[in-house]
């Protein structure tokens, strides 16, 4: 993030620079750069906004986060389901923060966008005020001072071109679009100039400035289109290498948090099912997420719904998710709904009762249970309601019917589920977390070692030693701020004791004396800035800005890395095409392959497999190459020159030599080999 910023920064210091610099010189569009100014100031302050939300939230993301895990910790510790809903609240509103900064983020990189546009339109504006006048100084040149100045300060034709290149630009982009029309329009526009410039010396003047100027326009036009795709070269380049670094980092912030949960799931079910059990469990729960529209968060809040009637059986607790995932698939309920019912069947199980209160948890959300246990006791419904009122059916046989009879009903709904848009998506979204969740472990992992030794430190003697310091340096910190407050104080009562302020409270003058009293204020600050323990704050901080400024000038690394990525994006489509003909290709740790560079053959295979499997000191044609060399029976070339040849010099050979290449390579061109 610092090193966006920095960047950023650098690009709104380049905006204001260039604006003022231009804005004082070129008066025609001053209205122009006035409001890429006021754009560039509002972007720059929308920008620092959003930056500073994302940080916010983060931190506050943070805060929560601790909060979660002492909520689990608690959790762990206490078995409490007022523990476990106050983590789940937790972690919804970690969700909810985490989102924001994310989305804060992102307008920022959207208002980041926006400052490279107002830059480029800054620096095209800038290159259009420099370039005027430019017929001039080619009229110069050409016809000489005199003539020049002259015809450049009657301008008539060039005024009237000007007008109909203005009139047909918006009709050729219409008409042919862009690229197309701005070569047009420039081509159109150096020709009128052109013909401006030469229509001083008659008529074959003017044709011959049109067609000069015409040129000229067209390597303009040229030119602008060049620097419109580089642009958009260079913005694609900036924009996927941000969107894969950003894609990464919040891969790796969501798999850290899927891991450290992991981390803490293994550790409950270990003490909900048993020593040793608990890793099993969740990967039999991953796999089941994995393979279903049910999610692994909604699996483990789930099995601990259900750990308090099955604990000892988690082979069952798997049987009685599927059976449940299946029936509330079948019926269309939430995962929070699922949840209930296997609170419900945790309850019966453990408590031996089927209630009414249990049962209606089913019934209420469309799974016919009572229908589950008529059917298996041979019972009607009717008699099954008086059968519970008497307590004549057990929670345990009630938990057995009820399991088989969703088995029964309703088994395969979670396949035809998976098979749905939301089931696929489902699927998906597991399937990734997985992947990031790699990142996560193999973050945590490594992280965790940091973690201890910072730990170590904080808590051994060099902690102590920076809490002895802290002390010192917060008691000074304090000190300070109450000789500030005396100081004021000490002014405040000199001047209310003052004949001048005694004279305005007697007179009733509340504005006098408001202004008496804040008067007296500054004047207090003013000698508490003067006095010696200001003094000495002041020194301390000169000197550590001193201590930073040689420190990091000792190394340009300490210092440019913001700089350096920066300047990364400024390299365009020329940089691509040529950057690897100036790289050394001597060994394979040294080149950088680009399958363009190549596109007319290589002369020497530098080593073995470059960059396929090729073998050093073999050489590589181009089709072209290929074919004339097959048409010469595979020889080399055989040349034959008829009549006389005069060598006057040794130079001459050389010369010779030079022609019949330029010679052969122009007629291969022209004539295919």
């Amino acid at each position: 993030m610092a090193d966006s910023i920095s960047i950023v920064m650098k690009m709104n210091d380049d905006i204001s620079g260039k604006l003022k610099s231009i804005a004082s010189t070129s008066k025609g569009v001053s209205k122009e750069f006035e409001v890429l100014q006021n754009r560039a100031d509002a972007l720059g302050k929308r920008y620092a906004d959003f930056n500073q939300l994302s940080a916010k939230t983060a931190a506050e993301a943070l805060d929560v986060k601790r909060a979660m895990d002492e909520a689990a910790k608690s959790f762990k510790k206490t078995g409490d389901e007022a523990d476990q809903v106050r983590f789940q609240k937790l972690r919804e509103e970690y969700t909810t923060l985490t989102d924001a900064a994310k989305t804060y983020a992102g307008e920022a990189k959207k208002t980041q966008k926006a400052i490279r546009e107002t830059y480029d339109q800054a620096r095209k504006l800038e290159d259009g005020s420099e370039g005027g006048g430019g017929s001039e100084g080619f009229l110069t040149k050409t016809f000489g001072k005199t003539l020049g100045g002259a015809l450049a300060a009657s301008g008539v034709i060039r005024e009237i071109g000007s007008s109909l290149t203005g009139a047909l630009s918006i009709g050729m982009e219409s008409a042919v679009g862009q690229p197309m029309a701005t070569a047009l329009n420039s081509t159109l526009s150096g020709a009128f100039s052109g013909a401006a410039a030469g229509a001083i010396a008659g008529p074959v003047g003017a044709a011959i400035g049109a067609l000069g100027g015409g040129i000229a326009g067209a390597i303009s036009g040229g030119t602008q289109i060049f620097a419109q795709k580089d642009d958009a070269f260079k913005s694609y380049v900036q924009e996927a290498a941000e969107t894969v670094l950003s894609e990464q980092e919040s891969a790796i912030a969501s798999g850290t948090e899927t891991a450290a949960q992991r981390e803490l799931d293994a550790i409950a079910f270990d003490r909900l099912l048993g020593e040793g059990v608990g890793e099993q469990y969740l990967n039999d729960l991953r796999t089941l997420a994995a393979e279903t529209p049910m999610e692994y968060g909604d699996l483990t809040t789930m099995s601990r719904a259900l750990a308090t009637g099955f604990g000892d059986a988690p082979d069952r607790m798997l049987e009685l998710m599927t059976a449940i995932g299946d029936a509330g698939s079948a019926v269309g309920v939430t995962a929070s709904d699922m949840t209930e019912m296997a609170q419900a069947m945790s309850r019966m199980n453990s408590s031996g009762k089927a209630t009414l209160e249990y049962l209606n948890i089913f019934q209420d959300r469309g799974v016919d249970v009572i229908g589950m246990l008529g059917e298996a006791l041979g019972k009607t419904q009717g008699e099954i309601y008086d059968m519970i009122s008497r307590g004549e059916i057990s929670g345990q046989s009630a938990a057995d019917i009820i399991q088989q009879g969703m088995e029964t009903r309703y088994s395969g709904s979670m396949g035809e589920m998976a098979g749905t848009y939301s089931g696929l998506t489902s699927t998906l979204q597991d399937a990734q977390t997985e992947i990031d969740a790699a990142y996560g472990e193999g973050y945590t992992k490594a992280r965790n070692e940091g973690l201890q030794e910072q730990i170590d430190w904080l808590t051994g003697e060099s902690g102590q030693a920076v809490e002895e310091a802290n002390r010192a340096i917060g008691a000074w910190k304090a000190e300070l701020e109450n000789q500030k407050e005396q100081y004021i104080r000490d002014s405040v009562d000199a001047m209310m004791a003052s004949e001048e302020y005694q004279t305005a409270k007697t007179a009733g003058d509340a504005a006098e004396m408001g202004r008496l009293i804040m008067q007296a204020k500054v004047r207090g600050m003013n000698e508490y800035n003067a006095s010696e323990g200001a003094q000495e704050a002041l020194a301390a901080e000169k000197a550590l800005v001193d201590g930073i400024r040689d420190d990091t000038s000792l190394n340009q690394d300490y210092w440019d890395a913001g700089y350096k990525k920066g300047q990364w994006f400024t390299k365009g489509l020329v940089s691509s095409i040529m950057g690897n003909y100036i790289k050394d290709e001597s060994s394979p740790e040294d080149v950088s392959y680009n399958a363009n560079v190549h596109a007319y053959g290589l002369k020497y295979v530098p080593y073995d497999n470059y960059p396929a499997l090729l073998h050093q000191g073999e050489r590589v044609l181009t089709a072209e190459e290929s074919r004339r060399q097959s048409r010469s029976g595979g020889g080399g070339l055989s040349v034959t020159i008829t009549g006389p040849v005069t060598v006057r010099q040794d130079s001459d050979i050389d010369t010779i030599v030079m022609h019949l290449a330029d010679e052969i390579e122009a007629r291969a061109l022209a004539y295919g080999g």
